[in-house]
């Protein structure tokens, strides 16, 4: 359906291009911080703590690193069952780019909504419940909730398996 004006056709552009920009911006940061969370919490840290103590304690450190760097005590249980549910997914897939689409998911949905004001949190649930607020959603019992059956279902199962290579010994 064509605008009938050109001044409606100018006020669909604003609203549109808003929304656009809106998108744009969401996108870019969160794909900008999850490559950096990722390429430092699901790479070279656990990676780091597994060299010296096994696989699956290399990821719990990282991921309870992770949900200590967010700054958000509420959050921290659900931030890192979020990041053991990441870890699970970069060992799945074998690569970084898996989780780090999730998390820029999550970072951007969430910073579009809450910027683009399409969620407004109501008085009428607590929030501890909810969260404390829009801008932390992993700190209520309902993103506690998803983070912990993200982690039921993608947890690692077992660990990489890297490759020995067998060098000889020059005398």
């Amino acid at each position: 359906m064509a605008p009938p004006t050109s001044s409606a056709a100018l006020a669909w552009l604003k609203v549109y291009g808003r929304i656009f920009v809106l998108f744009v911006q969401g996108v870019a940061t969160a794909t900008s911080v999850a490559t950096v969370e990722e390429l430092l919490f699901r790479s070279w840290l656990p990676d780091e703590i597994a060299a010296d103590l096994g696989y699956y304690r290399g990821i719990m450190i990282s991921g309870l690193a992770f949900a200590l760097f967010q700054r958000s005590p509420w959050a921290v249980p659900s931030l890192w069952l979020l990041s053991l549910a990441l870890a699970g997914v970069r060992q799945r897939s074998q690569s970084l780019f898996l989780p780090i689409g999730l998390r820029s998911g999550i970072l951007a949905s969430s910073h579009i909504l809450q910027t683009g004001f399409f969620l407004t949190y109501l008085p009428k649930f607590p929030p501890w419940f909810t969260g404390s607020s829009p801008a932390q959603p992993f700190s209520g019992v309902v993103g506690l909730a998803f983070a912990l059956s993200l982690a039921i279902l993608l947890y690692p199962v077992e660990p990489l398996h890297r490759k020995k290579i067998a060098r000889k010994i020059k005398e």
